[in-house]
């Protein structure tokens, strides 16, 4: 199941009020926009959404609602959910054309029963400050929730720009796959590498294949033992480290460069990820950052095509020209802000202007800077673009 449109309010009526309208998306999006143009807050809306859907609460200080649609398989989804911090006031679940979740803001609704042939609707009161589609799952009684809920599992998002787990080591090196939190991408690599490399004896060739494709010569990888000490007391740790070609020496997490572990943090999370044979969204904010112009460059180009062989829905940020030049316009979301209203362009909404672009001798980053998307250039435009 994959997300195709998606849309967000915050605070609404109100001067700190924050509208994301009907951003459509694609298998493969690249979302591009100046600063400040929204990119991290749509991220975020999406992030809040399906911490939300896991049971975890929200970080949102006002009102909210959402509405999505999602493709599953051969049927569509619609799912509309309003709430404030404290009460979910309507969450409605639509397969196709047929209501099959309803509640409203005192807890109370009705949910379709699918364990016996018919259309069954049963009645239920939950605590108002729960989401049904948490609270009512169910798999046998009501399968299209768990579509849903096995959708937020597995969403994994990556701040490129962070750290990653580079500053985070492990207390042990022997772990099992139940150990390995995927919500939480930012913490040790110690897990993922132990039970990945016992689980998948292709793992340590893929990732290796996958870091040498974007530039970096490595040889070896794996976890170490080390022992540092902080005033009197040492303290046993387990990182992860690498060997480059033609170097004896194992060189610790700590001692790799930003840009470098960054790249091996989300290579060998992915790789995990779609051995265990996930298909879900991965999200990647600020993608590339901290890298070299020609890594930035390869490494998406290996992310689209790790996602295209997997089925993963993969969704970019970045406002780096290099990288918008390395990728296809048609893959492009560009994010718009008008005031407190955020609109995105794509080729699923806007192909006209997309097609037409192709053939103005152009670079991709034109097409952004310019704003071209919009509604195109004026011919006096295009013969300057071109050098007429």
């Amino acid at each position: 199941m994959y997300l195709t449109n998606f849309s967000f309010r915050e605070n609404a009526g109100q001067k700190i009020e924050w509208l994301i309208d009907k951003v459509s998306l694609s298998k493969i999006n690249l979302i591009v926009g100046k600063n400040s143009s929204g990119k991290t807050r749509t991220l975020n809306a999406m992030s809040d959404l399906v911490s939300m859907l896991r049971g975890k609460g929200t970080s949102a200080t006002g009102p909210v609602s959402y509405e999505l649609l999602f493709t599953n398989n051969n049927s569509v989804m619609k799912y509309e959910l309003a709430y404030d911090p404290e009460t979910i006031h309507m969450e409605r679940l639509m397969v196709e054309d047929e209501l099959v979740l309803e509640r409203t803001d005192a807890g109370k609704g009705r949910i379709k029963y699918e364990s016996t042939p018919g259309s069954i609707f049963l009645e239920f009161e939950i605590p108002h400050d729960q989401l049904a589609c948490f609270a009512k799952r169910d798999r046998l009684q009501h399968p299209f929730i768990e579509v849903i809920h096995e959708w937020a599992m597995g969403l994994r998002r990556f701040d490129f720009s962070g750290d990653l787990g580079k500053s985070r080591y492990a207390l042990k090196s022997a772990f099992e796959a139940k150990e390995v939190d995927w919500t939480i991408t930012n913490n040790t690599l110690v897990p993922v590498v132990t039970v990945a490399l016992d689980l998948y004896p292709q793992f340590h060739d893929q990732v290796i294949a996958d870091m040498q494709r974007i530039g970096y010569d490595l040889e070896d990888f794996g976890i170490i033992h080390f022992t540092e000490r902080f005033g009197s007391t040492g303290h046993d740790r387990f990182a992860v480290y690498t060997t480059e070609t033609g170097l004896e020496k194992q060189v610790t997490q700590r001692d790799m460069s930003q840009g470098m572990f960054r790249a091996f943090s989300v290579l060998a999370q992915l790789n995990y990820y779609i051995y265990c044979s996930h298909t879900g969204m991965v999200i990647i904010d600020d993608i590339g950052e901290g890298l070299d112009f020609s890594r930035a460059k390869q490494l998406v180009q290996l992310l689209i095509s790790k996602a295209e062989e997997s089925g993963i829905q993969l969704i970019m940020s970045t406002n780096d020209s290099f990288i918008m030049n390395a990728v296809d316009i048609q893959n492009w979301a560009v994010l718009m802000r008008e005031g407190n209203k955020i609109s995105l362009f794509n080729y699923e909404n806007s192909r006209e202007i997309f097609e037409e672009f192709k053939f103005t001798g152009l670079n991709n980053f034109d097409f952004y800077a310019s704003e071209f998307f919009r509604s195109g250039l004026s011919q006096d435009e295009l013969s300057e673009g071109s050098g007429e």
